[in-house]
């Protein structure tokens, strides 16, 4: 059963919803099968505090958690959610906080936790007495390999009372395709300190007045911070915050979806270090659970149109793009420069040409797909630009990395003037794309050019090829010289696998490799080499084995070399094959499979005993040390512990003093 997804700004008078918040909690009903919702008799309303700008947003869990942004236009008693199945059950109440925000408005925001993955929800705001309401759908859990669909928009990019009246026609027709989530690719609106232009992105005074509040009140949304957002997309929309601002990542089913905030980055190293580091741990996770992995921000990298050559772009293409293909992500998803393109790019930056099967279906691609959504919103779109490669730019002459560029098929002009739409429909093995293109008239007020197929593609992967392995050590901690250093090589997702090889390099002026060994049980076969800082192992089983899960197969033992100081070791996991046994009637073969290497680089601190003596960081172990650490005896004082056995006694207290001078 579906709720119409229908939003009047008049909800909280006439609208049909949940509950009265506020009310004593009442169980609500089974809805009957034909039946909207459960209907009951509200009090007077105050407009002022009538819920408008209404949005949910995907929560840090998108299976379990959403988080629910509204404004009012005056301070309300209470900022309350009232959520109930859809199908129908025990309601569940949360209070968020509000505060007041840009024009003077309160904006209320609410985290709701504790939901069910892929169930629809309805749902009612406000203060219990001025009310509106709206549903939504939770996200897959990761793993679970149901089909799904997702919409995907770029720059809806609201600036005026005409383009808003084509963004609502845009959204209405999104809301039509009913897909399972919305990703906007940034730029919500012109200039997010503008009051306006929020109260037009929601409701417009055009053919679909609410296109833009349906869409927001009834489904599920991720968004992307953009150049014209500033970073809190101005409080009215509310993106988690995992690793800076609007940096987050979520997982739906066999995809996980990384935003990531070029704004934020382009020019504070320390929040693209940040930013860095939380993708390669969000892509190993998803690597490790065989999911489709997606970055999204808003400017593009590789597209067909003016911006390519911007500095600021040009900068982020040859930081990020590298990592991309590394990483080997599967989408790249942008925004900014109001063009419909794509392409399959390599690190290079030249198109990656992937094999195609009988029915056109991309097969399992080695390069990133970069993608630039188009324009879904203020009737503005870029022209082609001619450009430049400079020195060191991963950027190919011409545009030879794409595979479509809309500007190259407009009709009757270099740009291709239209409202685009892409729609997803993702499955455990295979993405299937379909870009809709119309035409609005803003003159008249209407959709002059229903909507048609664009471009459409499909992609494929192999699961047998989506082994991955792993560098593990970062736990460990080398307290003095001569202390053994364990690395474990681990695979997970092999199918039926007999023969493994793995490759560490390290730094052999300052560590030294003890040993290699198997460790799985029936091991017929090893061989190793070592040299110039380079340890290949290779090792055989009588039996193919089959690792669903992480499993530990190869370990590496180094030792610190005497005399040596140093705050931290590093070894990089460099090599990871292994091959896919088959039989048949013709016998056993095998076909090798490349495996991901999810987080080759890994670290081991070198803790000084003589370093953590000196508790007071004035250079010099003194009896000063030591009146401190004596001051937090038989505690767990951190600062003080000195041989990390988790208490602080007269262990800590002879260390301390054996460095001290006399």
């Amino acid at each position: 059963m579906k709720i119409n997804k229908k939003f009047k700004r008049t909800c909280a008078v006439a609208l049909a919803c949940i509950l009265m918040l506020g009310a004593a909690p009442v169980s609500a009903a089974p809805m009957e099968a034909e039946t909207t919702a459960p209907v009951v008799s509200y009090a007077l309303t105050n407009e002022n505090k009538v819920p408008a700008q209404l949005n949910v947003h995907v929560g840090e869990d998108a299976a379990t958690s959403v988080n629910v942004t509204y404004t009012t236009r005056v301070e309300t008693d209470k900022t309350t959610i009232a959520v109930t199945k859809t199908a129908g059950g025990e309601t569940k109440y949360f209070e968020g906080t509000s505060y007041q925000g840009i024009g003077g408005k309160y904006i209320h925001e609410i985290v709701v936790t504790g939901l069910e993955a892929c169930t629809e929800y309805s749902y009612v705001v406000g203060d219990g007495f001025n009310e509106c309401c709206g549903t939504f759908k939770t996200a897959l859990e990761q793993g679970d390999e149901t089909v799904f669909t997702f919409a995907y928009l770029a720059d809806t990019q609201v600036s005026n009372a005409d383009n808003a009246e084509a963004l609502g026609a845009t959204l209405a027709k999104v809301n039509e395709m009913n897909p399972d989530f919305v990703y906007l690719a940034g730029d919500i609106t012109d200039r997010a300190t503008n009051e306006a232009q929020w109260e037009w992105l929601f409701n417009n005074t055009g053919a679909f007045p609410t296109g833009g509040q349906d869409m927001f009140a009834n489904s599920l949304i991720a968004v992307t911070q953009g150049n014209h957002d500033n970073n809190e997309m101005y409080q009215h929309i509310n993106a988690p915050e995992e690793a800076g601002k609007i940096v987050y990542s979520f997982d739906y089913g066999t995809m996980k979806f990384i935003s990531l905030n070029l704004e934020a980055a382009k020019s504070d190293a320390n929040a693209r270090a940040q930013q860095e580091a939380y993708l390669r741990e969000a892509v190993a996770d998803a690597k490790a659970n065989s999911q489709w992995t997606v970055v999204g921000f808003h400017k593009s990298l590789y597209t067909g149109a003016s911006h390519i050559v911007d500095s600021d772009i040009t900068a982020a293409r040859k930081f990020w793009a590298p990592i991309f293909a590394e990483l080997d992500i599967d989408m790249v998803l942008q925004g900014h420069d109001h063009v419909y393109s794509r392409g399959f790019v390599t690190e290079e930056g030249t198109n990656a040409n992937p094999d195609k099967d009988e029915n056109g279906v991309i097969i399992q691609p080695d390069a990133p797909l970069y993608m630039v959504g188009g324009h879904a919103g203020g009737l503005k779109w870029y022209a082609k630009k001619n450009y430049t490669v400079t020195e060191g730019d991963p950027l190919t002459l011409d545009y030879a990395f794409l595979d479509v560029n809309s500007n190259d098929i407009g009709a009757g002009s270099s740009v291709l003037k239209e409202q685009i739409i892409t729609m997803f429909t993702v499955s455990s093995k295979q993405v299937d794309a379909v870009t809709y293109a119309f035409k609005y008239d803003p003159a008249a007020d209407a959709i002059t050019t229903e909507p048609y197929v664009l471009d459409s593609f499909s992609v494929k992967r192999d699961l047998a090829d989506c082994a991955a392995a792993y560098a593990d050590g970062t736990e460990l901690l080398v307290k003095e010289v001569g202390d053994m250093i364990e690395y474990t090589v681990s695979f997970d997702n092999i199918a039926n696998a007999n023969a493994f090889e793995t490759a560490l390099t390290y730094d052999e002026s300052v560590m030294e490799l003890v040993s290699v060994e198997s460790l799985l049980g029936n091991t017929v076969y090893t061989d190793a080499k070592t040299e110039n800082g380079v340890s290949d192992f290779i090792l055989g089983v009588q039996n193919p084995m089959e690792m669903a899960e992480k499993t530990d197969v190869v370990k590496y033992v180094f030792r610190l070399k005497e005399g040596v100081k140093a705050e931290s070791l590093t070894v990089e996991l460099t090599k990871a094959d292994t091959v896919d046994v088959l039989t048949g009637d013709t016998g056993t073969t095998s076909e090798d499979v490349k495996a991901f290497i999810v987080n080759g680089q890994v670290n081991t601190v070198i803790y000084s005993y003589e370093a953590a003596s000196d508790i007071n960081n004035d250079g010099t172990v003194t009896l000063a040390d030591l009146s401190v650490a004596v001051a937090y005896y038989q505690t767990a004082e951190s600062n003080c512990d000195i041989n990390l056995d988790g208490v602080v006694n007269t262990l800590d207290y002879v260390i301390i003093t054996s460095f001290m001078a006399r």
